[in-house]
């Protein structure tokens, strides 16, 4: 049998499509892969693992949920914020943006790009191989799926093509 692997209890609030958000609990790693420190959220969403536990706050259920069907991950009220995006994150570009999800949800804030000088723009960031990332809401930090997403506008839309 497998020996227990101590982890961080998160709390979190989880956004599926055509239901209604979930609060509970995300377990992330003692120590990071990349940086000292523990795993952040951010970090856990991009993981290679295809499903993840989450314990459901209203039941007590430890659900394994498919990280890729997630629409949106949103942290819980006094979360750290070191705990949600690595500190090795490098912000080079905000650009103020409208994310519009298949569900048709709708949230407004800043896209917070981590690309180099030369390939920063919104399109580029979006691009990338991570499958989550972190938009700045009036309500805080949301990891949005990308693969959730129907279309992104752009208030300056030089900057994002």
């Amino acid at each position: 049998m497998p020996e227990y692997v101590p982890k961080l209890r998160t709390a979190v609030r989880l956004g599926q499509p055509a239901q209604e958000p979930v609060l509970g609990f995300l377990s992330l790693a003692q120590q990071a892969e990349f940086h000292s420190g523990p795993e952040t959220i951010l970090e856990r969403l991009n993981a290679p693992d295809r499903v993840i536990p989450f314990h459901r706050h209203e039941d007590g259920a430890m659900l394994l949920v498919s990280r890729l069907d997630l629409e949106w991950v949103a942290p819980g009220r006094g979360v750290d914020p070191e705990w949600v995006c690595p500190p090795t994150y490098l912000v080079t570009r905000e650009e103020r943006v409208s994310v519009r999800f298949r569900s048709g949800l709708e949230l407004e804030g800043l896209l917070r790009i981590e690309q180099p000088e030369m390939v920063n723009r919104a399109s580029d960031f979006l691009n990338g191989p991570e499958d989550f990332f972190a938009l700045m809401t009036a309500d805080g930090v949301v990891l949005i799926n990308k693969r959730a997403v129907l279309d992104c506008t752009c208030t300056n839309p030089r900057r994002c093509l």
